[in-house]
């Protein structure tokens, strides 16, 4: 399912207005239609049912007045209350408001919130996706207003106070139970506190031309499609072996923390892969054989110190030859010779490689030194490991992240697996936006975890921008699941480790 930006959805109402003809009008009054229709469907098993229709100023609030006069005409009990004087109307916006006034529907003006009757249906069309920031004064107690009313609401376009890029509230917003967007959703809706106000959300197609035949400007957003994708959890063939599952080599771990290397391991082998190595150094080699039953490690001398150097580069690039994908980062610790090792294996490994955690840290302010790589790389970084790879404050990043990533990925040619909420997977001009996972991933261990999915995928030969998405899904249907037993605080890390096969066996026999 494609999502748009704000800055797209203007795009695409210009498109339309410019290239096929469609009037400001007629766009409008085909939002109407829809929005009227939804609006029957809502209140279908009342007798009689009233339905308010709260309007501002802008074309949101046209789109409003336009499913007033369908609703009206058609029977209902509408009342109508504008934000907003005639005057203050756009042109379209007037039509249909003169609309209403010619039908005598019903319609009270202001700011203040006059005395209203109960009502079996609100229609919120107070603020369009044009809206950013916070929520004006005098809008704020209509939208306390009507989420304390306990009505059934329907959000036209957005839920007011929702902004449509970044899926933030600053203040309040309207939560609605079904969302009528027009054209495709907006990613503010699936991205963070979006999902939890805007209820069900439908597309309408109000005359809008065909995305799959033009080019918005921007990235091209796309929400995670289940069917086309889990083909690749099949089961194995019935004469297959370790070695064709695919064989990782994880170069992670160090004092104090060898638990990320054991879950980024074990993540790879409860996902699917034949074998895993796992190079540690040697003074900690019996930590990690006690808690690494099923994988083999590669002990490397370290003079007691607890983490790995640049002089283990010929050793480990020895063993990248043995390996079809290697997981780089997570635990390894930031010790100056430890980041020109990572620099060292990021340039000279030639197999498709994960990078994770304190494997980023040697590319602060510098992550187009990446680009360099000609080899297969995916990177995994949080919002915060993201703010210090492309010397952005992480606010920024989080208030502004589809602009925001437009630019990063204008220089960067790899994919980028950005840890937001939810998780976005990027690759080049396109995003696939993942549609699993929960505030229960928000515990230690649990990117490695992922690191250890990714890197089994890859190993298993699927490209990097699919084994990305493929694992983000897993991920996070793994949390889904555990949610149902151990609810949101009690989830850790390892817990995920033994929910893995159970989210990929739904699909080996498909």
């Amino acid at each position: 399912m494609r999502l748009l930006t704000r800055e797209q959805s203007r795009e695409l109402d210009s498109l339309a207005l410019d290239n096929l003809g469609i009037s400001g009008q007629e766009l409008m009054g085909n939002a109407g239609e829809k929005i009227a229709e939804t609006a029957k469907n809502m209140v279908g098993d009342i007798h009689e049912p009233s339905i308010l229709i709260i309007c501002g100023k802008g074309n949101n609030g046209g789109d409003g007045f336009a499913a007033a006069a369908e609703l009206f005409a058609d029977g209902f009990q509408v009342i109508i209350h504008s934000i907003s004087i005639r005057e203050d109307m756009t042109v379209d916006s007037l039509y249909y408001y003169q609309k209403c006034t010619n039908m005598n529907i019903p319609i009270s003006y202001g700011y203040d919130i006059p005395e209203l009757d109960e009502v079996d249906l609100i229609l919120d069309a107070l603020l369009g996706t044009g809206f950013s920031g916070i929520i004006k004064t005098e809008i704020l107690p209509w939208v306390k207003w009507i989420n304390a009313t306990k009505t059934k609401v329907l959000a036209v376009d957005i839920s007011s106070g929702l902004d449509s890029n970044s899926g933030l509230v600053q203040s309040s917003a309207v939560k609605a139970d079904t969302t009528l967007t027009m054209g495709k959703l907006k990613v503010g809706m699936v991205f963070r506190q979006g999902k939890g106000y805007s209820g069900e959300c439908i597309d309408a197609n109000i005359g809008f031309p065909n995305l799959d035949n033009m080019n918005l400007s921007g990235l091209e957003w796309e929400l995670f499609h289940e069917p086309a994708l889990v083909k690749l959890l099949r089961k194995p063939e019935v004469d297959t072996h370790k070695y064709e599952r695919g064989k990782v080599l994880i170069i992670a771990g160090s004092k104090g923390m060898t638990g990320a290397a054991v879950l980024a391991t074990m993540g790879a082998l409860r996902s699917g892969c034949g074998l895993t190595v796992t190079t540690v150094p040697e003074s900690l080699n019996a930590v990690f054989e006690s808690d690494i039953i099923e994988g083999m490690t590669l002990p490397m001398y370290d003079n007691n110190f607890g983490y790995l150097v640049a002089e283990h580069l010929d050793e480990i690039l020895e063993k990248c030859t043995w390996a079809d994908a290697v997981i780089l980062g997570p635990g390894l610790g930031r010790n100056e010779s430890t980041q020109k090792l990572v620099r060292d294996l990021v340039s000279k490994v030639t197999k498709p490689m994960v990078l994770d955690a304190d494997g980023l840290f040697p590319f602060a302010k510098n992550m187009v030194e990446l680009n360099k790589r000609q080899h297969p790389l995916v990177i995994t970084p949080h919002i915060g490991e993201l703010a210090s790879l492309v010397g952005i404050d992480k606010r920024v990043i989080i208030n502004d992240f589809p602009n925001v990533m437009t630019k990063v990925m204008t220089d960067f040619h790899h994919i980028a697996l950005v840890k937001q909420v939810p998780v976005c997977i990027f690759n080049s001009h396109k995003v696939i936006v993942n549609c699993s996972g929960n505030p229960g991933l928000s515990t230690a261990g649990t990117g490695d975890v992922l690191s250890g999915i990714i890197g089994s995928f890859l190993a298993s030969g699927i490209e990097s921008k699919i084994a990305a998405a493929l694992s983000a899904f897993v991920h996070g249907k793994a949390s889904d699941k555990l949610v149902e037993k151990l609810g949101y605080r009690g989830q850790i890390a390892s817990d995920l480790l033994h929910m893995i096969p159970n989210v990929m066996a739904k699909y080996e026999y498909l």
